[in-house]
């Protein structure tokens, strides 16, 4: 019995229709659409006869049924579903704390300062430069003595923060930055601690202070994409490199930098961001270099237009310009320029990025100069070039490789022997010309979050047409700096 109950089992699932083979482009009928949400754009809809049920015998593969087409009204595309309310902006990310930030956070005073939106923080640079040369460096400058230690930077800041994002109020904060230190040299504006370029005998103090940014600021989040206001003292809104040490590539400046454009303005200066593409920048400023109020102020023009490409923003074009009278100010000994200034950034990968800037500068008037042989050099209109090339290799998370080579023209010698530093033992007269540099050097930060930073390099400087070099043509110098941020 139990063999002829095993023998009927069999023979049953024998009979069972085989599976129907995958649905191909005629196993498709259409039917009425039945959905309140159809499909947007289409009026048919083809589905596989076996959604439906297998045929009781189904046909071989070789006769299968012609498709069954029923006619389905037009019907209108749904409704979008509603938008879901956007999410809130996440909170500007908090700027990074230092040791004395690290040191307060807990405390009284801490609490009171964050509560502010305030910190107080600051670095230490000191630097050595080796040199071929006996005296001074110059015109290569900021680390212009050879052969010397120097504390460039003894920096400190006092600032409370505006918010960026995460609110549709404006916010108000304000930014005050003092250098202590052999920079203050470069940095000293027109009107403001002149005393100490005389206090040494008629010469500049080794060491000094410059009070190098005070500014206002208010930020508007719902005019436009944002618009940021600062009034005040600030910075040249450009470049590559940067007065602060923590934020510029190398010990060593470019001779574009230290030459063609102003360091800082002091006035009014809107960034307004239209879209995440495009960003502009305007103000009205004394002049460069130079406070308000003084007998040597200029109405001047500041403006920027900064392109970013979409969809990740490998390439970054920045285009700025700075416009006046472009006359030399004989009567106060102050110049009056005009430049135009563009900066490519391109990140060709996480690890490697380029930087390209080069400017064009020009000023007309400038009275006649003494020559070194005691002759007269007229000159009148002077205008000078530069064009440098950055690239920055990413070789861990502690330790960066760094380039730059560069071409400055100084025709007339007018930028470069404006960087005459009196203190120095012997003085650059002839400076015209032009200067070819290349800067090899590494940023290695012990601790990761790189609140020790030590940046070693090598530096060749050539001018063929001047002994712009404390009597030479070219200069090499091996340089190292240590920061300390805290």
């Amino acid at each position: 019995m139990f063999n002829a109950l095993l023998l009927s089992a069999a023979l049953s699932v024998g009979q069972t229709g085989t599976a129907p083979p995958p649905a191909s482009d005629q196993d498709l009928v259409v039917v009425e659409e039945t959905t309140s949400a159809p499909a947007p754009a289409a009026d048919q809809i083809l589905v596989p006869v076996a959604a439906f049920a297998a045929a009781p015998s189904p046909a071989p593969a070789t006769q299968l049924p012609e498709p069954v087409q029923i006619s389905a009204p037009l019907l209108p595309p749904p409704a979008p579903p509603a938008a879901a309310p956007a999410a809130a902006a996440a909170p500007s990310a908090p700027p990074p704390r230092w040791l004395l930030m690290k040191e307060l956070q807990g405390t009284w005073p801490g609490g009171l300062l964050d509560s502010e939106r305030m910190q107080v923080t600051g670095w230490i640079q000191g630097s050595f430069t080796g040199s071929t040369t006996d005296d001074n460096n110059l015109p290569e400058a900021w680390n212009y003595r050879a052969n010397q230690a120097l504390m460039q930077q003894a920096w400190v800041r006092v600032a409370r923060s505006v918010v960026t994002s995460g609110t549709t109020e404006p916010t108000y904060g304000f930014q005050s930055d003092w250098i202590f230190g052999t920079d203050y040299k470069f940095t000293l504006a027109r009107g403001v601690f002149n005393r100490q370029l005389v206090d040494n005998n008629g010469f500049p103090d080794t060491y000094g202070v410059d009070p190098v940014q005070f500014y206002g600021e208010a930020y508007y989040p719902t005019i436009a994409r944002g618009l940021d206001v600062k009034v005040g003292r600030f910075y040249a809104p450009w470049g590559v490199e940067s007065i602060e040490a923590v934020s510029t590539p190398f010990l060593s400046h470019s001779y574009t930098f230290d030459n063609a454009p102003p360091f800082t303005f002091t006035g009014v200066l809107g960034t307004l961001t239209l879209t995440p593409v495009w960003t502009v920048q305007a103000g009205v400023v004394a002049g460069e270099d130079i406070i308000l109020f003084n007998t040597s102020d200029t109405p001047t023009f500041v403006g920027t237009v900064q392109w970013t490409q979409p969809s990740g923003g490998r390439n970054v074009v920045k285009l700025a310009t700075v416009l006046n009278s472009d006359d030399y100010d004989v009567g106060g000994a102050f110049n009056n320029y005009d430049v135009v200034d563009v900066v490519w950034t391109h990140t060709f990968n996480p690890v490697l990025v380029s930087n390209v800037e080069a400017i064009y500068g020009w000023e007309k008037n400038i009275p006649d100069q003494p020559a070194p042989d005691g002759s007269t050099i007229h000159i009148g209109k002077a205008d000078w070039a530069g064009l440098a090339q950055y690239l920055q290799y990413t070789l861990s998370a502690r330790l960066t490789a760094q380039a730059r080579a560069e071409l400055f023209y100084d025709p007339q010698g007018v930028r470069t022997s404006a960087l005459n530093i009196p203190d120095a033992p012997t003085f650059v007269t002839d400076t015209k010309g032009l200067y070819e540099a290349l800067t090899l050097g590494l940023a290695f930060t012990p601790r990761v979050n790189k609140s020790i930073i030590i940046r070693p390099e090598v530096r060749y400087d050539y001018n063929d047409e001047s002994k712009a070099f404390d009597g030479h043509h070219s200069l090499l110098t091996a340089s190292t700096d240590l920061i300390v941020r805290w």
